[in-house]
């Protein structure tokens, strides 16, 4: 019998609470299952660091932004599961977890503890990705209620509406190997990118290394060349406009201000400085 604590995001909605449920019942037939439910910004993470050594499994019940909650509260040690319960779940698509009860209760009682890699960004830690730009604006015009009724088609419908409105930011990225210039910025720990779409095959969350694709002079005739190639290519580092730069330590700063999503988060504002310092946890797969 394992002791497991679910920290959950109350706004995943009726029918994702009804899943939650579900496994919940399912987890009691063998286990001591005790139930965290989170009621601000930051709250997962203040729970995780309190409860994660009075519990077997700490998991988290949510999307992308709980799970990131989540992790900066527990350390290395700590074995955490996941319930994907968000709109695009891409650490769960990462870590290859099903969506089905069975399966996710399966993990949770007898999956394997593997590590993945957290890089930090100011000192916060992150398991897929930074986006500074494009994507940060997508992120910061998302309203948590329209997000919980249109999921995905809010997403499209904001990324859409980005790229009419197409912001051309002028952003300073140094790196131990150089300083560039962009207009977008994304920093990747993750192999995915806004749900099944791969735009790396260089690196994914059980690789320590991070990848950084600069967006240089991009239009959006070059974003909609981006796009391509990640829906029939899976990569984006091959664009003549993008270059794509493996480092430990980067700095990321504006004159003007710049929106930034971290791991489908709002966060900001910059300066950035993200390190990777090889710091781990333990991720039940």
């Amino acid at each position: 019998m394992k002791r497991i604590a679910i920290i959950y995001n109350p706004n995943a909605g009726t029918f994702k609470r009804n899943k939650l449920n579900e496994i919940v019942k399912r987890l009691e037939q063998n286990n001591k299952v005790s139930l965290f439910e989170t009621l601000r910004i930051g709250h997962a993470t203040e729970i995780a660091n309190r409860e994660q050594n009075n519990f077997d499994v700490v998991v988290a019940a949510g999307g992308d932004g709980t799970i990131h909650e989540v992790i900066n509260g527990i350390g290395s040690k700590t074995h955490l599961g996941i319930i994907p319960l968000g709109t695009a779940n891409i650490l769960a698509i990462e870590a290859g977890i099903d969506q089905d009860v069975a399966s996710i209760c399966n993990r949770i009682e007898h999956g394997q503890v593997r590590k993945a890699y957290v890089p930090r960004v100011n000192e916060k830690k992150f398991i897929l990705m930074v986006g500074i730009g494009y994507d940060g604006d997508v992120v910061h015009h998302m309203q948590s209620g329209l997000k919980k009724i249109f999921g995905k088609l809010l997403f499209i419908y904001l990324g859409i509406l980005g790229l009419i409105k197409l912001k051309k930011y002028k952003i300073e990225v140094q790196t131990e190997k150089g300083n560039y210039q962009g207009n977008w910025v994304l920093v990747t720990k993750a192999k995915h990118y806004a749900g099944k779409y791969s735009i790396t095959k260089d690196t994914d969350i059980f690789n320590p290394q991070i990848i950084c694709y600069v967006f240089q002079n991009i239009t959006r005739l070059g974003f909609l060349s981006c796009l391509f190639s990640i829906l029939f290519k899976g990569e984006i580092g091959n664009q003549n406009h993008v270059i794509q730069l493996e480092a430990k330590e980067i700095s990321i700063t504006s004159d003007q201000s710049v929106n930034v999503q971290c791991d489908g988060e709002k966060f900001g504002p910059l300066p950035l400085s993200i390190q990777n310092k090889l710091d781990s946890i333990s991720l039940i797969i």
